[in-house]
């Protein structure tokens, strides 16, 4: 490859902050937010032109991870993201409930957001990419950025990775694994003018008949219960035939969501790439946008229902499931998941299941393990030698078993909280987040409204 040595050049630096969150997903909205109640001067920087990651951009409109699968059926994430929920809940932006995953409007999260942003204080640049980092002697000093206004940089007192790909920890050097084969992406997208099936009933809340025992989600209740959206559905012989024949593309589910009962949402996509690399994902997007519109013509031409059908809109960026996971000070592991581990430095829980999209070559459902909701510890967002630093969302530290189910919105949200208030009582109390007294950032947590620790120890 051909090489061209840039020239040296100063850059302003633009502003100094207590805590830098990098990515506003649902696990960078947690994490600044959670910062900022804390007291701390806070700072976060997003690449697209909204918060709410794959819960708004990326059009992910079933809010994974509040709720336990299993009976009783329990709220296990609340804190920052109970607050966005219930505020959207307020402005009929979204569902609020005992089901399995909560309905939402993109829109109406993205503005409540910018409004949880803009109440707690919380400094915003959109349009904005980490494109550096500032490191001396393994010490994270700040990030470089890149916007319309140029090359500048930003300095902060600690740092939060919410980049979901991992891309402050790869350019600060910290290590890190990376599966050979990662599960799909996908697009989701919106029909409008579907003609719900009138013998199901539109239901307020979608409970799994399984629990409280861990185990299994297969056969006909997985079949019965995949989709959010019950009263939508398609005939799924005929879509195996029409992937069997080529006449229809690689799939997964599929799986129905939405508020509005004309107007369904539908995550079905499946393409394979790797996540960190330009030209893959620039293929995969076109690719998925390109499936989406043979899927809806598919279904307005054989499925009862959608014969008026058509494709409203579509993701702005696709759903990225697995890239690099951060080598922290500890890596959780399926095994604590399905062990229901316990750990004295909790700051979260994880109500999802082991959800192992499969490779290609596979298409329609696929089984899930269902684990008693389980506790998260600080340690697996601490690299091993970066330093005031700390990771958050679906790059923490932990094996791919783990990440199927840490990987939702909620759950990274939750990080998202825990890692914020951390990084702000470090910053507050000059103390090395490597070092923090995890009992305070519990407390503080606490003192949030986060949940952490399960429901019958509370």
């Amino acid at each position: 490859m051909k090489k061209y040595v840039e020239k040296q050049r100063e850059i302003p630096v633009i502003d100094e902050v207590d805590v830098l969150v990098v990515g506003g997903g649902p696990s960078g909205v947690g994490a600044a937010i959670g910062a900022a109640k804390a007291g701390a001067k806070t700072m976060v920087i997003e690449n697209l032109g909204s918060f709410g990651g794959m819960w708004t951009n990326g059009m992910v409109i079933t809010l994974a991870g509040f709720n336990n699968w299993l009976r009783p059926y329990e709220r296990y994430v609340d804190g920052v993201m109970g607050e966005w929920l219930v505020r959207a809940e307020k402005r009929n932006g979204a569902a609020n409930n005992k089901s399995w995953v909560l309905h939402s409007d993109p829109e109406i999260m993205k503005s409540v957001a910018d409004d949880m942003m803009e109440e707690y204080g919380v400094k915003c640049l959109l349009h904005t990419w980490a494109a550096d980092v500032i490191l001396e002697d393994n010490t994270l000093k700040g990030i470089i950025v890149e916007n319309v206004d140029g090359r500048q940089a930003i300095m902060a007192k600690n740092i939060i990775d919410c980049t979901g790909n991992g891309v402050v920890f790869e350019k600060a050097g910290a290590a890190f694994t990376m599966p050979k084969e990662m599960q799909p992406m996908t697009i989701g997208f919106f029909l409008a003018e579907v003609e719900p099936n009138t013998f199901i009933d539109y239901e307020e809340n979608i409970l799994i008949p399984i629990g409280p025992e861990p185990g299994y989600l297969e056969g006909d209740v997985l079949t019965a219960y995949q989709s959010a959206r019950r009263d939508v559905d398609v005939d799924r012989f005929k879509l195996k035939q029409a992937r069997k024949s080529g006449e229809f593309p690689e799939y997964g589910g599929p799986w129905f969501g939405g508020l509005r009962e004309n107007f369904p949402w539908v995550n079905t996509t499946r393409v394979y790439a790797n996540g960190v690399v330009a030209a893959e994902v620039t293929r995969a997007e076109m690719e998925g946008r390109r499936n989406a519109h043979k899927i809806a013509d598919f279904y307005r031409k054989e499925m009862k229902g959608f014969e008026k059908s058509w494709l409203m809109s579509s993701a702005s960026t696709i759903g990225i499931r697995e890239t690099r996971q951060l080598d922290g000070e500890y890596r959780l592991t399926g095994k604590d998941v399905m062990d229901n581990k316990s750990f004295d430095d909790t700051i979260a829980m994880c109500a999802w299941a082991i959800d192992i999209h499969p490779q290609a070559g596979f298409s329609g459902q696929h089984r899930l393990y269902v684990p008693l909701p389980f506790e998260i510890p600080y340690r697996i967002m601490v690299p091993q030698v970066i330093n005031n630093l700390l990771v958050s969302g679906r790059c923490v530290s932990v094996d791919r078993e783990a990440m199927a189910a840490l990987r939702v919105g909620a759950t990274c949200g939750a990080m998202g909280h825990a890692a914020g208030v951390a990084a702000a009582l470090s910053s507050l109390n000059d103390i090395s987040v490597r070092n923090i007294d995890v009992k305070k950032v519990q407390n503080e947590l606490l003192r949030q409204n986060a949940i952490i620790a399960p429901i019958t120890q509370k």
